[in-house]
């Protein structure tokens, strides 16, 4: 059954309670385990604290930011690295704290121009794939509902587990400016602005297409991808660990145990960045969706299925 506007913004307000509740459980949890080593000055504490979330406290002169930088990231740095008492870090502000990267598609204008050129380069790749005679590629209108409320979603990751972020808005659209005044004049009308960004979006689209895209991982072996777009790589230091990506895909039938998704549809999917290319499992499921509510629902509900143990060990291993 499609999606529909309604049940597109229920769930991503769900999403967002599901995620901002995770997040700051996992940060008090990690205060309480900090405050029981009983160390000397709030100084050691967040110390041991930047292990999960790397700027505590630190202090120092003002970040130095260029004039189009949006608002949240600019809040963040200044609330975290002035920080000094290991017990206010839970209700410190991060931009993706709740898992949501504010709309740019603001308006029915915007997004009609994303979705008519998303087709456009669907439509180029199954011409140069030769596959004419087969039926095109239909509308991904339930990537126009999401992308009313949100740009994409992105986990803060304070686990560090590499998971990827799922941005399918690019960087196109309307922007909030930290300093307003000096970002004076980045643009021009709504409409100017749409048209000289028709081909800014196109060329997002045509670079992060699955097979052009360069990625250190493989697509599970038993998917049929006809047009797919990377939208996240998620990773620490050097080291990509997952990918997401949009796909026009189906499961191929000799390889499907039963007839689920062995129709093409619309898809989001998570790989790894390994050269296996077996289907992986991530939080409990494999990460193949039918929906964008069924992934968001899934993406929410990292801390069911943390294991600290691990965690210890990967942060351990990251700081060696």
């Amino acid at each position: 059954m499609p999606t529909t506007e309604s049940a597109m913004s229920h769930a991503l307000t769900q999403f967002r309670h599901q995620m901002s509740t995770a997040n700051r459980h996992f940060l008090l949890d990690r205060v309480h385990e900090i405050q029981s080593l009983h160390l000397p000055t709030e100084a050691a504490n967040l110390h041991h604290m930047r292990r999960y979330w790397p700027s505590l406290g630190r202090g120092g002169q003002e970040t130095y930011w260029n004039r189009t930088v949006a608002p949240e990231p600019v809040r963040e740095d200044r609330e975290v690295r002035s920080v000094t008492r290991l017990a206010d870090v839970p209700g410190l502000y991060h931009q993706y704290m709740d898992g949501v990267c504010p709309p740019r598609l603001r308006t029915e204008e915007w997004r009609r121009m994303y979705l008519a050129v998303v087709a456009e380069v669907c439509a180029e790749v199954v011409a140069e794939d030769g596959q004419d005679g087969e039926d095109g590629i239909p509308p991904c209108e339930e990537l126009g509902l999401f992308l009313k409320y949100a740009n994409g979603v992105q986990d803060p990751d304070f686990r560090r587990s590499g998971i990827a972020p799922f941005l399918p808005g690019f960087f196109v659209g309307v922007a909030e400016y930290a300093f307003p005044d000096e970002a004076a004049g980045q643009g021009g009308s709504a409409r100017m602005e749409i048209e000289g960004q028709r081909g800014l979006l196109k060329g997002y689209l045509e670079e992060s297409l699955l097979g052009r895209v360069g990625l250190h991982g493989m697509i599970d072996e038993d998917l049929e991808v006809k047009v797919g777009f990377l939208t996240g790589t998620g990773g620490w230091g050097h080291e990509d660990r997952w990918y997401s990506a949009y796909t026009y895909c189906r499961r191929r039938e000799d390889d499907a145990a039963d007839t689920h998704q062995t129709d093409f549809a619309w898809r989001v999917l998570f790989f790894e960045a390994s050269d296996d290319d077996t289907p992986a499992t991530l939080n409990g499921r494999r990460p193949l969706f039918d929906s964008i509510p069924e992934f968001l629902d899934w993406y929410g509900s990292w801390f069911d299925y943390i294991d600290m143990d691990e965690v210890r060990r990967e942060i351990d291993e990251l700081n060696a």
